[in-house]
């Protein structure tokens, strides 16, 4: 029996052949997702709002009825062409148009045949070929955009005269499935916005598209940029799609990641930041944290919240869905479960963020693993500073073991608020001149230094001066450093060190429990605040009170606990699987090469291979530099090796092989070659 599906992709159909469709389809199973009383199959010849055009007269589209558009216009929200498009796929048929429009009459459809197993197969609609459409004062086109709003494809092309009905969302979405680049997204999304109000532009862009919010588009180019600017021109980040079991977009999300091909973990991590929410999740799928999901998702009994409104879309087919991309991406359920823990941000602190363009600020412990109390710390005492409009300089000391995030959070704060960043590596520094360059009358004085010159470049703007290993730093550079500390008030300064590391290691051996505790709380953070004023106290000792009274706040960063290593592993293992993921590519110049490709890394229960990998190689002197190089050991090196044994030559038309990941009888790593999918090469 074919499906609504069918019918729509059957726009030259005679009313004749239309009359049998519906006929079929209204004697066919009930459709999962679907409202059938709002559908009216049974009268889908009734209610044709097309015209017959007049005797002797050919044309290639039915004249629509004023009063149909209307109808569909007034029952969707949409603009007058948006309404004929929608008609025009429904062939005429109001309610199925209405249907399109509120993202109910494809919804869980997938391509084929309709029955109650059928479900939506996680594929969108190609929009159009692809083609762009330059913007004319009398442009016109085959599916009914506003006269001068078809999509610009250049820079120079012109907007029409038409106000707040500027934005044809099917072009722009067509365009980016084209492959349209971000660069000219965004210039058209600024001209968008200079001649349509901002609701009226937020209401555009989640708009509906073939049935789909334009948000899931986005999605499915994998493109993180293209997701933020979407987001930051009005993109809802917690759209969802169909009315019946709206499937939220970060489900979405979720789904399309079952593979490091299409890895959606970066797109994860960018929607949480922007402010997704992952209450449509059911809570199952990443509490309790350790462990493996079964492979059809939670077991029914765990899923206590299934029947909520806005997780009727957790069908049977879908949570295995789900549950593979998590099995497979550990990190993704250790973001959701730190997502549903994490305190959120009152409406005072993001006005604050937003007024002074800050916003990205408050996501970033989604970029990070673990230090869940030291980013708090951070981005408090920054918003703090910038509540207050302070012309006091921001010291941060950074105090905890190598490998544990300290460069990282100095990188993600820089990257999340647009500041520069230099990076000074301080076991380099033995005097003032490998710091601050030679003073006259040396040669190379004129030339400055690399921190001089970039506080020059940014005088009176703010930017992160990020000194790593501090301590190692001569003393007498560290003098330099006072005057900067007590009248430079638009960097910020960012100490990193590892002076504190007994200290912080004997801290979290004793407290081990409440801290790295699924909710350590309160009581958790009671005990870093008494170990800051505790570095505080010996940084006297270790640096002198001089330095130690210019530091604004002594920020400690903690070892990793069980779930938090077996994150990192994940996180490390996922940059071999992307990178081998990609196409071989044969060339005489090494660097053009790409050798060891078209290799699909596939792993099997990834909570327990993390926890594995984790055991096996975490040191706490060490932190993510052990982790990985026991991937390396255990997984990079076996799967190279046996690539190359396994082949006589490479080639770029090799095809794709597999090789699985998973842990043996006695706990260890074990890597294999799927046979069925070993290449031969050209043996």
């Amino acid at each position: 029996m074919q499906g609504l599906s069918h019918i729509r992709r059957q726009t030259s159909a005679s009313p004749s052949e239309m009359t049998k469709q519906a006929t079929r389809v209204s004697s066919s199973s009930a459709v999962p997702g679907l409202d059938e009383s709002k559908l009216k199959l049974d009268s889908i010849m009734s209610q044709q709002s097309w015209r017959q055009a007049p005797a002797g007269e050919t044309t290639n589209k039915p004249t629509l009825d004023k009063s149909a558009v209307r109808r569909v216009m007034d029952e969707v929200g949409c603009g007058e062409n948006q309404a004929k498009r929608f008609l025009a796929r429904a062939r005429g048929n109001v309610d199925r148009a209405i249907d399109l429009g509120c993202g109910c009459g494809t919804s869980y459809l997938p391509q084929g045949n309709n029955d109650d197993n059928d479900e939506w197969d996680f594929t969108l609609p190609r929009v159009h070929d692809g083609n762009t459409y330059q913007m004319g004062d009398n442009a016109d086109s085959d599916n009914g955009t506003d006269s001068g709003l078809n999509t610009p494809n250049s820079l120079s092309s012109k907007l029409g005269s038409r106000g707040d009905d500027e934005l044809d969302l099917e072009n722009l979405v067509g365009n980016i499935q084209a492959g349209q680049g971000c660069d000219e997204i965004r210039s058209r999304l600024t001209r968008y916005r200079e001649h349509m109000k901002p609701e009226k532009l937020r209401e555009r862009l989640n708009g509906l598209v073939q049935g789909f919010p334009g948000f899931f588009y986005v999605i499915e180019t994998l493109n993180v940029e293209l997701v933020r600017m979407w987001a930051e021109y009005g993109g809802d980040v917690d759209v969802a799609y169909g009315l019946a079991k709206p499937l939220p977009l970060i489900a979405y999300v979720i789904a399309l990641g079952s593979s490091y091909a299409t890895d959606t973990t970066a797109i994860l991590r960018t929607l949480l930041s922007l402010g997704a929410s992952v209450v449509g999740i059911p809570k199952a799928f990443h509490t309790p944290l350790e462990r493996d999901l079964p492979d059809d998702g939670p077991l029914v009994d765990e899923l206590g919240d299934l029947g909520d409104e806005n997780k009727k879309w957790c069908t049977p087919k879908v949570r295995k869905r789900i549950a593979a991309t998590l099995n497979s991406r550990f990190e993704q359920r250790y973001i959701l479960h730190r997502a549903a823990r994490l305190n959120q941000f009152s409406g005072a602190k993001r006005q604050v963020a937003k007024l002074h363009k800050a916003e990205d600020l408050l996501g970033v412990h989604y970029f990070l693993v673990g230090q869940t109390a030291a980013i708090t710390y951070v981005v408090d005492r920054l918003l703090c500073y910038l509540a207050l409009q302070t012309e006091r300089p921001i010291v941060l000391l950074f105090a905890g073991p190598s490998g544990h995030g300290k460069t990282e959070l100095a990188r993600q704060l820089g990257s999340l608020i647009s500041l520069d960043l230099l990076t000074v590596d301080c076991t380099n520094v033995h005097s003032g001149f490998d710091l601050w360059g030679p003073v006259k009358p040396y040669v190379g004085y004129a030339d400055g230094s690399k921190l001089n010159n970039f506080l020059a470049e940014h005088s009176g703007r703010r930017s992160i001066v990020f000194l790593d290993e501090f301590e190692k730093m001569d003393r007498k550079s560290e003098i330099r450093f006072f005057s900067h500390f007590k009248t430079d008030t638009k960097t910020i300064w960012i100490m990193a060190t590892n002076a504190f590391d007994e200290t912080i290691h004997a801290f979290c051996n004793t407290h081990e429990n409440i801290l790295f505790s699924d909710e350590p709380g309160q009581e958790g953070q009671r005990l870093v605040q008494k170990l800051s004023r505790s570095i505080q106290k010996e940084s006297v000792t270790k640096f002198g009170a001089p330095l130690s009274g210019r530091i604004s706040d002594f920020v400690p960063f903690l070892t990793f606990s069980p779930s938090e290593q077996a994150a990192v592993a994940d996180r490390i293992l996922a940059d071999f699987g992307r990178n081998v993921i990609k196409p071989v590519k044969i060339s005489d110049v090494v660097g053009k090469s790409h050798m060891v490709g078209d290799l699909d890394l596939q792993v099997r229960r990834g909570y327990s291979v993390c926890k594995a990998l984790a055991a096996q190689g975490y040191v706490q002197e060490l932190g993510a530099r052990s982790i990985t190089n026991t991937v390396d050991r255990d997984i990079r090196v076996p799967v190279v090796n046996e690539y190359l044994m396994n082949r006589e030559v490479i080639r770029e038309d090799q095809g794709r092989c597999t090789f699985v990941v998973g842990v043996d009888e006695d706990g260890m790593i074990d890597v294999s070659e799927s046979p069925s999918e070993k290449s031969t090469g050209s043996l």
